[in-house]
């Protein structure tokens, strides 16, 4: 019940340096969206965190990667 019920209170941040997410990225309107490959050049694709998507930290850029992966996996 102590573990659940914790007060955690921020009390700063390390900034950017150490931020685990930012913002910026391959532009997904420049990618199909069911093979994540470049509309530009074919046969490049980009998956995962290279790519302009922002997701909440608990497990969403992992889900991502993978899901993102895989549509490219199979595409080629």
């Amino acid at each position: 019940q102590y573990l659940q019920q914790w007060p955690l209170v921020v009390s700063g941040s390390e900034g950017y340096r150490t931020a685990e997410v930012t913002l910026g990225g391959v532009d997904t309107r420049e990618l199909s969206s069911t093979t994540m490959q470049s509309k530009r050049v074919p046969g490049l694709y980009f998956i995962g965190e290279v790519l302009d998507v922002t997701g909440w930290l608990g497990g969403y850029n992992f889900q991502w990667a993978w899901a993102s992966g895989h549509a490219a996996g199979v595409a080629v």
